[in-house]
C-alpha cells in the first residue's frame, strides 16, 4: 500500500516541476519531467496489480495508462515542434482515444461481473448524453470564438468518446460505490481536456492554465491507477 502512494505523490510533484518549466518554455528537460510523471502513475498501476493480481480488467486499465504516456509525449512534441503541429495533435488525440477504448473495455467487463442488465439502458443513454454534451461544448466554443481549424472533426469525435466515458462510468459507479474513484477520475480528465481546448483553440495563454490542465490530468490518471489498488 505504501509503495503506490509514494509513486502517486511523486507523480504529482514531478507534474508541478514540469509545469514550472513548461510555463517558461517547452524543452527536452521539461518533456523528460513529464514522462517521469507519467511513468510514476504507470508504476502505481503495476504495483497495484502486483498486490491484487494481474486480472484482465487491471491489465486493460494499465494499458490505458500507458496510452496516456504516449499521448503526453506527442502533445508536448506538438508544442516543441510547431511545424508538425497537426501531425502530433492527431497522434496524441489518437493515443488518448485508444486509451479510452481500453478503459471502456475494462469498465464493461467490470459491470458484467456486477450487474450486466444495466447495460441495456446505460450504453444508449450514455451515448445520447455524450452527443448532447458534445453539441453543448461546440456551441459554447463558438460563443467563445474558439477556432478548431482543420482538426474540428477530430475534436468532435474525441469529445464524444470522452463524454461517453464520463457518463458511462458514472452509471457504473451508481451500482458499485468504489467505482466512484474511477468515475471521478474521468470527470477530472474531462475538465482537464476542456482547459486544454481553451489553450489550443481559444488563445488562453495565461501560464495558470498550464498548471490547471496538467494537475487535473495527472490527478485523473493517478485516480485510475488508485482504483486498481482499492477497487479490484
Amino acid at each position: 500500500m505504501v509503495g503506490p502512494i509514494i509513486f502517486i505523490v511523486l507523480s504529482m510533484l514531478l507534474c508541478v516541476a514540469f509545469c514550472v518549466l513548461r510555463a517558461q518554455k517547452a524543452t527536452g528537460f521539461s518533456l523528460t519531467l513529464k514522462i517521469l510523471s507519467s511513468l510514476a502513475f504507470i508504476f502505481v498501476g503495476i504495483l497495484a496489480l502486483q498486490v491484487n493480481g494481474f486480472s484482465t480488467i487491471g491489465i486493460l486499465i494499465l494499458v490505458g495508462l500507458i496510452c496516456g504516456l504516449a499521448g503526453d509525449i506527442l502533445l508536448d512534441l506538438k508544442i516543441m515542434y510547431p511545424q508538425h503541429n497537426n501531425a502530433y495533435f492527431y497522434s496524441g488525440v489518437a493515443s488518448f482515444a485508444v486509451g479510452h477504448v481500453f478503459y471502456f473495455t475494462a469498465t464493461l467487463l467490470y459491470i458484467l461481473e456486477i450487474n450486466s442488465a444495466m447495460l441495456a439502458w446505460a450504453l444508449p443513454v450514455a451515448l445520447v448524453l455524450a452527443g448532447l454534451m458534445t453539441l453543448a461544448i461546440m456551441l459554447v466554443s463558438k460563443k467563445m470564438k474558439m477556432d478548431f481549424g482543420s482538426v474540428k472533426w477530430a475534436v468532435i469525435a474525441y469529445s464524444v468518446i470522452l463524454s461517453f466515458m464520463f457518463f458511462f462510468t458514472v452509471f457504473v459507479a451508481i451500482y458499485s460505490p468504489i467505482f466512484w474513484i474511477f468515475a471521478g477520475g474521468m470527470l477530472i480528465f474531462l475538465l482537464s481536456d476542456l482547459v486544454l481546448s481553451m489553450q489550443y483553440f481559444g488563445g488562453a495563454s495565461q501560464k495558470i492554465f498550464i498548471y490547471i490542465n496538467h494537475i487535473l490530468y495527472y490527478l485523473a490518471q493517478n485516480m485510475f491507477a488508485l482504483f486498481l489498488l482499492l477497487g479490484l
